[in-house]
């Protein structure tokens, strides 16, 4: 409240002025607030503890605070059985290594330590790359440039063309830089991961900030190699460590162990996560009552005994009904 009174402009027209206003740091690539157009996802915000912010006129919602494993996930987790919920959040987190990490990684080892790739691998690959003019690190700024470019053109493109188009496009123009020698085939394959891994990011907002760091941690690695992909990682980490959002540490439900921890990496069983998280400081941190769970558990492998001891209360009339 104290952050929204202090707001003084002439209009507010969608919830991402607000959002401008009341973050905490408004030059960090990483988002602190989270935006969201599904009215069940706000819900299990509040239901969490958190705020939720409407501006009048906006379908978006802003909920606040926003740590980063909330970008990573879906209201449809904690619909879906814990085990599947689990392994979806596995897969993004994969997908998350390969948008961020993995350009950098092949410009490193192709350009400062081939020698950790296997033989025939590393004999492969540097088939490919004859007649490219380009180093390896330049190839693949080349190469993700025109990727983001496609991108953002399909976005502004009608509905019923964009997709259609974005498919032929990356094959076209990626058949046609390797036939005309601009670039790899190695290349055009870790862009083409590297672009699906981005796609598997939820929140919209987020992997923007992703986007964003994948192209320093390319310059650093064609100039420093692994150390160059080290000194970018221990970057992107010191500054997820300092980001705070409406006082909570950015990384605080990752390191934070019991119920924190539960609804991070992996999604507990909800009959696990009887309470709210503790840096929310709700007022009630109970979400479930004790022994929810056992009494299903009862019910489910030691059944009542439903024979009643008197006969005359067993018998039924013509409409089938038991005699109260």
């Amino acid at each position: 409240m104290r952050r929204l009174s202090k707001i003084d402009i002439d209009g507010i027209i969608d919830a991402g002025y607000i959002e401008q206003f009341i973050e905490d740091q408004p030059i960090s690539p990483f988002p602190q607030i989270q935006n969201t157009e599904r009215a069940d996802k706000t819900v299990a915000a509040l239901l969490e503890g958190r705020v939720a912010i409407l501006v009048d006129g906006s379908s978006f919602a802003l909920i606040v605070p926003a740590l980063f494993d909330q970008f990573f996930q879906t209201i449809d987790d904690y619909s879906e059985r814990f085990l599947i919920a689990s392994l979806l959040r596995f897969v993004r987190l994969i997908a998350l290594i390969f948008s961020v990490f993995f350009p950098s990684l092949y410009v490193s080892v192709i350009s400062y330590n081939p020698e950790l790739l296997p033989t025939d691998f590393a004999v492969a690959i540097s088939g490919g790359r004859a007649g490219v003019p380009f180093p390896a690190m330049l190839e693949v700024l080349i190469m993700e440039a025109s990727m983001e470019v496609l991108r953002e053109a399909t976005i502004r493109l009608p509905q019923m063309i964009g997709g259609a188009l974005s498919i032929v496009g990356v094959l076209v123009i990626g058949q046609a830089a390797v036939s005309a020698g601009l670039s790899s085939p190695i290349t055009v394959v870790i862009v083409a991961l590297t672009t699906i891994g981005s796609f598997a990011t939820p929140a919209y907002n987020a992997a923007i900030a992703m986007r964003m760091l994948r192209f320093p941690l390319i310059v650093l690695a064609g100039l420093f190699g692994l150390y160059g992909v080290m000194i970018g990682s221990i970057f992107i980490v010191n500054h997820l460590l300092y980001l705070e959002s409406f006082g909570v540490p950015f990384l605080q439900s990752i390191l934070t162990k019991q119920a924190g921890f539960m609804d991070t990496l992996i999604r507990a069983p909800l009959w696990w996560m009887g309470k709210r998280p503790s840096y929310i400081n709700a007022v009630d941190d109970t979400r479930r009552a004790e022994g929810t769970f056992q009494a299903n558990f009862d019910k489910i492998f030691q059944p009542e005994d439903k024979t009643d001891a008197n006969p005359e209360e067993n018998q039924h009339d013509s409409t089938g009904l038991r005699h109260q």
